[in-house]
């Protein structure tokens, strides 16, 4: 199950750490792993040509397009 997205189980609380430790030991095959879910960080995108930029620039390196 490569790829398998688990930030629908992100929030906290005891319910969530229940289903979060029941879904590692689905996916794992494992009673002693738990999933780690990783934050997901949205990539900010250039209006014009769709380039994912690092941040900081002021304009888009690959249109030139001003952020």
């Amino acid at each position: 199950m490569d790829g398998f997205d688990l930030t629908k189980f992100q929030e906290k609380g005891e319910e969530q750490d229940k289903i979060r430790k029941i879904m590692g030991k689905v996916l794992s095959g494992r009673s002693d792993y738990e999933a780690i879910i990783e934050e997901r960080k949205d990539i900010k995108r250039c209006d014009e040509c769709n380039w994912a930029l690092e941040g900081g620039e002021k304009f888009c390196p690959e249109c030139g397009k001003k952020c």
